[in-house]
């Protein structure tokens, strides 16, 4: 009855709640949690880049982390999407079996 988190940024925060809103309708998670604001400074193709973006955590369930971040990969509209999944060692007991009733098939 493991659970994930899967963290991932956005360019757009109507990206994010429209993927949001997809990966839970096809079950690959319970919820997401979107943070509107975040500064990323990064290094892409040679150039140091400080953009405004937003962040999702992504509930999901252990049977569906893999299939939530492929899902994630395709509909990104990022190049390279950052996408990074933790496992939750404790979480209260009925939000995990919520997590995965949500996600189950």
């Amino acid at each position: 009855m493991k659970i994930y988190f899967i963290y991932v940024t956005f360019g757009s925060l109507n990206d994010a709640k429209k993927l949001g809103n997809k990966l839970v309708k096809n079950k690959l998670a319970a919820c997401t949690n979107i943070i509107p604001t975040i500064y990323s400074t990064y290094v892409w193709k040679n150039k140091t880049m400080m953009d405004k973006e937003c962040s999702m955590i992504v509930k999901t369930s252990k049977a569906k982390v893999k299939a939530a971040i492929k899902f994630i990969i395709k509909k990104h509209p990022y190049e390279c999407p950052a996408i990074s999944a933790f496992p939750i060692e404790f979480a209260h007991i009925d939000f995990r079996k919520w997590v995965n009733e949500q996600t189950n098939n």
